[in-house]
């Protein structure tokens, strides 16, 4: 009767370890990347010291249960639903790959994409762990160091457009140059130094073109020419080598292949464009599909910088929960490596998040069979308590 109270115990223990897994899973149900577990139950039977099982007449084991117990934990690996953000910086992966963190000396793995470059520029999820991505194929943290700034770049080209007058001189009407100034030329540390031209109709569609600096000094003069409107191919560019006040020698190209020359003119001379650009700073950042962080910059620019790596693995039962929605790998099992958008790894969302996939409609289930596999449990506890009592009962009867 005493081994009937021990059953029934096992029965109250790990019912109890069941409905504290349900209720974990419930707790979490609004946790980002959280994976929800499942109690496995074992039964167990009465040992018999290795002798062989004794059977009756009809061939039966005698064998009898001896209650229960905890075979141990099952992870669910399912995706959870996704969730937009509007944080570009939170990162859902659509596949089968995991985030690899650094947690002080451990890596370890999970779903959960809160992410945050923190104050020494590292990017970090919601523990502080130190997402990891590949450096020249090493896993190494993700940082912004090298690229809070852009550096300015000289202007090597500048190219013109607009339309050219060939309106001849006259014994009454001299040739009238035409002008453009403020033409954005910048040196090697970003700083404007504007030039003018001025365009000289020589006649037979000849101009005669002078450079001059904001001193009026005059840089550089040369000679293009066009036909049937259009600049003659091998003088429609000027190249020369340009000192700005204070400045080095730099090697600048005026590109005149897209002006027009029309018997008067309706469309003034303008720059079209200029390839330099002045020091910038950081002004945004993302992660693409691939999970390469790509950086903008205040004066137009754009930078890439190091991949998310991913990691994968053959089993669930590879990974070990360490806290924080994140896992560590099992003793003995593989992992492998890889970036989003190749092979199993999947692919990179951004401005979204993994939620947790608790199902709350299974959870309730389970709550339920938990509290009855309890309540049953105690019933069983108290009969064979009942039992006893009586069997007490009938020797203070005697």
């Amino acid at each position: 009767m005493f081994d009937t109270i021990y059953i029934g115990t096992s029965g109250l223990l790990n019912n109890a370890k069941g409905l504290r897994v349900v209720g974990n899973n419930l707790a979490n149900v609004n946790t980002p990347g959280f994976k929800s577990s499942q109690l496995q139950f074992a039964s167990l039977f009465e040992q018999n010291g290795g002798s062989p099982a004794q059977s009756d007449a009809s061939g039966n084991q005698a064998h009898s249960g001896a209650g229960m117990t905890v075979a141990g934990t099952q992870i669910n690996f399912r995706a959870g639903l996704e969730q937009g953000t509007g944080n570009p910086l939170d990162l859902a992966v659509n596949g089968n790959g995991f985030y690899v963190v650094k947690r002080g000396d451990d890596l370890l793995y999970t779903r959960e994409g809160d992410f945050q470059f923190d104050a020494k520029n590292v990017l970090v999820n919601s523990s502080g762990d130190h997402v990891q991505g590949f450096d020249n194929g090493v896993l190494s943290d993700i940082t912004l160091d090298k690229l809070e700034r852009s550096a300015p770049k000289a202007t090597s080209s500048v190219t013109l457009r607009g339309e050219l007058s060939l309106t001849a001189a006259s014994s009454t009407t001299p040739v009238v140059d035409q002008t453009l100034s403020g033409v954005t030329v910048l040196d090697a540390n970003g700083v404007d130094h504007p030039v003018s031209l001025s365009f000289h109709h020589d006649g037979n569609g000849s101009f005669t073109v002078t450079v001059k600096d904001s001193a009026n000094a005059v840089v550089k003069t040369g000679t293009i020419k066009f036909a049937a409107g259009a600049a003659v191919a091998g003088s429609d560019s000027l190249t020369f080598s340009y000192t700005p006040p204070g400045g080095s020698a730099t090697p600048l190209k005026l590109d005149f292949s897209k002006l027009t020359s029309v018997a008067a003119s309706t469309a003034p001379i303008a720059m079209d464009s200029q390839d330099g650009y002045e020091a910038g700073v950081k002004t945004d950042q993302t992660f693409d599909d691939k999970g390469v962080l790509n950086v903008q910059y205040s004066n137009g620019q754009k930078a890439t910088g190091p991949r998310i790596a991913l990691a994968d693995f053959v089993t669930g039962s590879a990974l070990q929960e360490a806290g924080g929605s994140a896992f560590r790998k099992a003793d003995g099992a593989k992992v492998f490596y890889g970036n989003a958008g190749t092979s199993s790894f999947g692919t990179i969302a951004s401005g979204k998040r993994e939620g947790s996939n608790v199902d709350l409609a299974e959870e309730f289930g389970n709550l339920i069979l938990m509290q009855r596999g309890y309540q049953a449990a105690s019933h069983v506890v108290s009969t064979a308590n009942d039992m006893i009592q009586q069997l007490f009962d009938m020797k203070g009867n005697r």
